[in-house]
């Protein structure tokens, strides 16, 4: 992921307080929804942004950037500043970045990420040229709920003008509402070792990838993932595009089934915590 100026810029540390307000300087398309049974409450955000550029020799580029995001304001009546954190996190790598709405401005301004002089970018209304428009989006979405986890995934897709193809991912936040914390690889994992061999089998049975068939560094290993998911017994291990595989091959998402190993080896494989949120007890 490293690899992409545009993807890297997307990934966040930052912590934004429950009582802004997120729609404070977007559009008006924002609101919110209150589910009174589970006492969650959440804001819809949408905003567009269109930039027109003029080069040196007077050639025009457009840029169209687009947000939105399902937003958690309240879980379980309470504040959520550690899931919104969690989601910052998974947007931008600026830490200097401390409330939502400097984010969202962030995520809109191509300036952030082209070598382009910002003071020449105009917003417009219009693309007089399609082939010469660059676009980036970036979507929050809750994926899944249960009783114990909130599992929300990040969307972001770029493309820009006169590449060869554009970029996208999938980033996830796994969020456990009964310690009101944010789930860290580190947490459940146990074993990186065996970790590995299940991750080679998981792919086979998923892909039918052998070892040949991804991107493995000189030392032998098989990069961790750094992003996953939580699917009730199953551990989803996500590699994106080019972190292990070519572009046609596209995102892995590799999942790792009880069935797949013995009960002493996931044992091994998962923390007494990761065999809890799976619900692999032995």
């Amino acid at each position: 992921m490293n690899k992409y100026l545009i993807l890297t810029l997307w990934m966040v540390t930052t912590l934004w307080s429950c009582g802004n307000n997120p729609s404070a300087n977007v559009d008006n398309s924002s609101n919110q929804q209150v589910n009174d049974s589970t006492l969650f409450q959440f804001s819809n955000i949408n905003v567009n942004k269109l930039f027109a550029y003029c080069d040196e020799e007077g050639d025009t580029l457009y840029f169209d950037n687009s947000f939105s995001a399902f937003w958690p304001q309240v879980i379980k009546g309470k504040p959520c500043p550690a899931l919104q954190q969690a989601l910052l996190r998974a947007m931008t790598d600026s830490a200097g970045l401390n409330q939502l709405d400097k984010v969202i401005d962030f995520l809109l301004d191509p300036s952030n990420y082209t070598d382009y002089d910002s003071k020449r970018l105009v917003p417009v209304k219009e693309v007089k040229d399609d082939g010469k428009l660059s676009t980036s989006e970036v979507n929050v979405v809750m994926e899944s709920k249960t009783d114990r986890l909130l599992i929300y995934r990040l969307s972001t897709s770029s493309y820009m003008a006169g590449g060869a193809h554009g970029i996208y991912a999938n980033n996830y936040v796994n969020y456990d509402l009964k310690t009101d914390k944010a789930i860290a690889f580190e947490d459940i994992i146990a074993d990186t070792t065996l970790l590995r061999t299940v991750i080679y089998k998981a792919i086979k049975a998923a892909y039918d990838y052998d070892k040949d068939d991804l991107f493995i560094p000189d030392n032998g290993l098989l990069p961790l993932p750094r992003d996953f998911h939580l699917d009730d017994h199953v551990l989803h291990v996500v590699y994106q595009v080019y972190e292990i595989a070519s572009y046609a091959q596209g995102m892995i998402d590799a999942p790792i089934y009880p069935y797949m190993l013995k009960p002493e080896e996931m044992k091994r494989l998962f923390t007494p915590y990761g065999l809890e949120l799976t619900n692999n007890n032995f």
